[in-house]
């Protein structure tokens, strides 16, 4: 950060014999004139004083006769002077600077730790609704309170820290438990097969249970009553719960057509550009009017990266608008078969969730103008279905 400030503010290297450098330091240091970079080379003794020190120096090495000759002059003041009539140039030097110097003082980026259910822009939308923007000033944020507004106002954080390291928000957060919503209480109720299989195990199971493991259920078969008969107590009731794993045979079909529409783009583009300063957006570039409603839109952001000084709040987005039509294609059957065995693993992907996946045969057939998947699988899976008992 030092060396950013002597660029701003801007220096200038001198040289002195070696044989005064002793007297030249000791009246430096009388004087109050500040110095860096100092050493002995092949031109004597050099140093550097900043931009506005030059005058004053050489004014004291001409009273104690002390010979000095100016070698380099170094920062933004010289640069400015060099290029003081590319004025567009300057203007961008000096806004560059001032952004820097800005950055140093205000958040430009949060960082969100903990969360896993919750999105980090999610996270972020809720810091904003409770008074953290990027942009704010350091010494402006109060933690506390914005701690304490995320905790009453939102139903998704449970807890919350705010730390402030440099021009980072580092944020801790822990995810507000999710609680299942309890299935329909029923005063009786039975499970059922929800479909045909071989039972392989009770899990939580309340109830009367009727069958065993290893004996086969068709679908809408009674498999535990909520209803007990005994000589003693006489009927009494219950609403029979749990989860009954059966091993299950079931088949997936996927139709996939020869001849369908393809999306083909047809060369015609509108662009927009938005510059990015923390969370304000201005549009400088680009208009579209009335978009096509066959129109993908790209959109990519990119940050500015000063002197290594990391990713800065000031940026472009760009959104590029590419028209497409429709126009009838013909896949090959090979192509076709590709086609189906892509959603059928999409099916199986949701299947996985819930179903324990044993083994699966995958066969094909020719429909008219159409290839037909057919695949025969085998898992284990909660067949149990509640049906409510009534009581009159």
């Amino acid at each position: 950060m030092l060396r950013l400030f002597r660029f701003i503010l801007g220096y200038r290297r001198f040289s002195v014999k070696e044989a005064d450098s002793a007297r030249l330091l000791e009246l430096l240091m009388k004087k109050g004139i500040g110095s860096h970079g100092a050493r002995f080379c092949d031109k004597g003794f050099v140093f550097s004083v900043s931009f506005y020190s030059k005058r004053k120096l050489l004014r004291e090495c001409a009273a104690a006769g002390i010979e000095i000759a100016e070698i380099s002059s170094h920062g933004l003041p010289s640069v400015a002077y060099r290029y003081r009539k590319r004025v567009g140039l300057l203007a961008g030097a000096l806004a560059a600077a001032a952004i820097i110097t800005l950055s140093s003082s205000v958040i430009f980026d949060v960082r969100v730790d903990g969360n896993r259910r919750l999105s980090d822009d999610e996270v972020i939308s809720e810091l904003r609704a409770c008074g953290l923007h990027l942009g704010d000033f350091r010494r402006k944020i109060d933690t506390d309170a914005i701690e304490n507004r995320v905790m009453i106002y939102s139903d998704d954080i449970s807890w919350i820290s705010i730390n402030i390291i440099g021009t980072v928000a580092e944020v801790q957060i822990r995810e507000t438990e999710v609680v299942p919503e309890p299935e329909e209480l029923y005063a009786a109720a039975n499970i059922i097969a929800a479909k045909d299989g071989f039972i392989e195990r009770f899990e939580d199971t309340r109830g009367n249970v009727l069958l065993e493991a290893g004996d086969f259920v068709r679908k809408g078969e009674l498999i535990v009553s909520g209803l007990y008969d005994s000589v003693t107590e006489g009927v009494r009731y219950t609403s029979a719960r749990g989860r009954v794993m059966a091993r299950t045979n079931d088949v997936i079909s996927v139709s996939v057509p020869l001849d369908y529409e393809k999306k083909v783009y047809n060369g015609k583009e509108n662009s927009e550009k938005f510059l990015i300063f923390f969370e304000k957006e201005i549009k400088f570039f680009g208009k579209c009017g009335n978009l096509s409603p066959n129109c993908d839109t790209i959109e990519t952001v990119e940050y500015l990266n000063f002197f290594s000084a990391g990713e800065l709040p000031l940026g472009v987005r760009t959104a590029r608008y590419l028209e497409y039509s429709y126009e009838s294609a013909t896949r090959t059957e090979e192509e076709a078969k590709q086609v189906a065995l892509s959603e059928l693993e999409a099916r199986l992907g949701e299947l996985s969730e819930k179903a324990e996946l044993l083994k699966k045969k995958v066969s094909f057939e020719m429909g008219e103008r159409e290839v037909i998947l057919r695949c025969e699988i085998e898992a284990i899976e909660d067949i149990a279905k509640i049906q409510e008992i009534i009581i009159s």
